[in-house]
Order: C-alpha cells, then sequence, then structure tokens
C-alpha cells in the first residue's frame, strides 16, 4: 500500500496494517432480514467485545509463529458501518442485487433516494447502490450535471 508519502510496510520486521472483514449474515433468514439482523449486531456489538475477539482470532492462527496479540497488536481501529450495505434490494422478492442494472427503474429504492428536492441533488456512493469510490465519484458528477443543467 502506498499512499502520498506513506509506505506499508516491506518486512516482516516493521509494523504492518492487517484488514479484517466481519460481515454478519445471520441463518436462514430473508436477505433483507439478514441485514436488518446484520446492522443490528454491528452496532450492538462494543469496541471491547471487537478487540476481544481480533485478539482471540490473531493469536489463535497465528500463535504457532510465535505471535503474541499483547505485545504484537499496536492499535485496533473499528469502522463499524463500513460500505457493504450499499446494495440493491427489492421487498417484494427478497433479493439483494449486488449489480443491480437488469432490475425496472420501479425496483431501485436509490433512484427515489436521490431525487431531487428543489436545488438540493443527492450524492453518494448508496445513491448508485454500490460501495465503491467510483460509484460516490459518478454521483457527485451525476449530481452537479442535474444542478447545473438548470442554469
Amino acid at each position: 500500500l502506498r499512499f502520498a508519502d506513506y509506505e506499508s510496510a516491506r518486512t516482516p520486521d516493521e509494523p504492518m496494517t492487517v484488514h479484517m472483514y466481519r460481515i454478519p449474515l445471520p441463518g436462514e433468514l430473508p436477505a433483507g432480514e439478514q441485514f436488518r439482523a446484520g446492522r443490528y449486531d454491528l452496532l450492538g456489538t462494543s469496541f471491547e467485545q471487537f478487540e476481544r475477539n481480533i485478539r482471540q482470532q490473531l493469536g489463535a492462527m497465528l500463535a504457532d509463529g510465535g505471535f503474541d496479540p499483547a505485545l504484537d497488536i499496536k492499535a485496533i481501529t473499528v469502522n463499524r458501518w463500513p460500505h457493504g450495505y450499499a446494495v440493491g434490494y427489492d421487498a417484494e422478492s427478497d433479493e439483494m442485487q449486488w449489480f443491480s442494472e437488469p432490475w425496472p427503474d420501479e425496483k431501485k429504492a436509490w433512484l427515489m433516494g436521490r431525487k431531487r428536492f428543489g436545488r438540493i441533488a443527492f450524492a453518494n456512493s448508496d445513491a448508485g447502490a454500490s460501495a465503491m469510490t467510483e460509484s460516490a465519484i459518478e454521483q457527485g458528477y451525476r449530481a452537479t450535471q442535474e444542478i447545473l443543467s438548470e442554469q
């Protein structure tokens, strides 16, 4: 990873960043309920519990190589609301859609959510039903063009 003046570790002796995911999708619930339950789970989990789980999991996986969570973990950051929930969802069919182009417009709730309100245009990755940075950029461009087209 390189960003501006930052360069990530090049050898095992240097501190390094480990990026971990937790996407709770409980049981055999319908897709919409799984996401709702997953969000509830993320919001209800304390930082202390995240930290304890991370230390236990890394310790269990890496102990044979000499890893000691108490000594080797310098910091933990928790992003409780990652962009993984920016998807298309059809309540009628309970279908989750990561690529929702095949859906008719009336099934795309994000189109209604990004509708202009007077001179206010909405733009973010959710407005494009995609968790990607390029979606946020595209939506910013779209919203700007909507405003500029009326001038």
